[in-house]
């Protein structure tokens, strides 16, 4: 495929033909109820911001935020705050149309508040965070790197992880510098993927211990795409 998203580069690196069942052949496993909570917990949160509830206050599933929650609500008011949106790149990381012809990259964005010298672009994150530290902030930097682009009047991207179920905010700051050399980082990584033309398994314990394939014994060698 010549498209990529942080969740499909990390199917790919986890293990080739995980992403090859996933995306090529378009294979999909039961949906964990931890993954519907989180779809539900972000459609409530996009309802509030916008003030699409019959209620204004704060739904309880987002109370250890509600401050910063109605904050995003008054400044999507203001239209300071977008949320919810699909933004996507091309291979120079200028922006481009979600299925443009010339479409590279897609990242879905939860929130972002744009001022008048920065900008932080926020995504919720549901369930544990734990062990997810490394992966999470390379998220972030993928965010700042796109939206540097997107906007590059700002000198200074922000990008913070707001971790509902643990009253929990990680906040990454990203100069024009850093910004580059991250660029270059994920050009390479997402290269080796939409340049792929093998998908071979990568067992590991942790890996095929959770994967739907797996425990379908759906797993081959290699999977080439000729």
């Amino acid at each position: 495929m010549n498209t990529w998203s942080y969740s499909r580069l990390r199917s790919f690196e986890e293990c080739p033909a995980k992403y090859h069942y996933e995306n090529v052949q378009k294979i999909r496993g039961p949906e964990h109820p931890a993954a519907k909570r989180g779809t539900k917990i972000h459609e409530i949160a996009e309802n509030y911001i916008k003030g699409d509830l019959e209620t204004s206050d704060c739904p309880s599933v987002l109370k250890d935020f509600s401050e910063a929650f109605r904050d995003l609500r008054k400044g999507y008011l203001l239209g300071n705050v977008v949320v919810e949106e699909d933004w996507a790149f091309d291979m120079g990381w200028k922006p481009s149309p979600w299925f443009g012809q010339e479409t590279w990259g897609r990242y879905k964005i939860d929130a972002y508040i744009k001022h008048d010298d920065y900008t932080v672009v926020i995504d919720f994150k549901t369930g544990r965070y734990a062990g997810n530290e490394e992966s999470h902030e390379a998220q972030c930097a993928l965010y700042a790197v796109a939206t540097a682009h997107r906007f590059p009047e700002i000198d200074n991207i922000q990008a913070e992880l707001w971790y509902l179920d643990h009253n929990k905010i990680t906040r990454h700051t990203y100069t024009k510098e850093q910004i580059e050399e991250r660029k270059k980082e994920f050009t390479a990584r997402a290269f080796s993927l939409t340049e792929a033309i093998e998908f071979p398994t990568t067992p590991s314990e942790n890996a095929c211990r959770w994967c739907y394939f797996g425990k379908e014994g759906m797993c081959k060698d290699v999977y080439r795409n000729f």
